[in-house]
């Protein structure tokens, strides 16, 4: 069975906590920094990525929520490099079902505006999994699948300064 590599995007609203990484409170401005964040996003699939012989109308264009952890360090004020956990959850049509996940690597550079607005632009790689299972009136077929991966992920957004060290990022991803 070959497979066909869905696209994935996902839009996403996320808070960002950035902590210093000196203790002390008089560390200077340009100090690197440790962030720490999470959000919460919609994502849909692109078309049909999966193909069965035993049933050719998958469809898996429905739109799901993600959410993701992520981890990263504000070298300075343009660059930053950053980690994230990303679920991509449950993709489903009756009884098939494709669900995903994985880890990402990148860097940012942030183009600051205001001192409280700043858009980005991201990329990196994205290290994924996925798995499915597939079936044929009503019954599994053995049409199932466990693959994984690494590709090349992009997105860029825009990062809104609630507090010193709160951040609130509307952003868009691809991978």
């Amino acid at each position: 069975m070959k497979v066909l590599k869905p696209v994935l995007h996902v839009a996403a609203l996320g808070l960002l906590a950035a902590v210093p990484m000196c203790a002390n409170a008089d560390a200077p401005a340009g100090a690197p920094q440790i962030f720490l964040g999470g959000g919460v996003g919609y994502n849909w699939l692109n078309g049909q990525p999966f193909k069965d012989p035993n049933n050719p109308n998958h469809d898996f264009s429905h739109n799901h929520v993600t959410w993701k952890a992520l981890a990263g360090i504000r070298f300075a004020p343009l660059l930053s490099l950053e980690g994230q956990y990303i679920d991509f959850g449950a993709h489903n049509k009756n009884s098939d079902n494709v669900k995903a996940h994985g880890w990402t690597a990148g860097a940012i550079i942030d183009v600051p505006i205001f001192d409280s607005i700043t858009p980005y632009a991201k990329a990196g790689a994205l290290f994924w999994k996925s798995d499915g299972t597939f079936t044929s009136n009503g019954s599994v077929t053995g049409t199932g699948f466990n693959q994984s991966g690494t590709n090349f992920t992009w997105g860029g957004g825009v990062r809104f300064n609630l507090m010193s060290n709160l951040d609130l990022r509307v952003e868009y991803e691809r991978f």
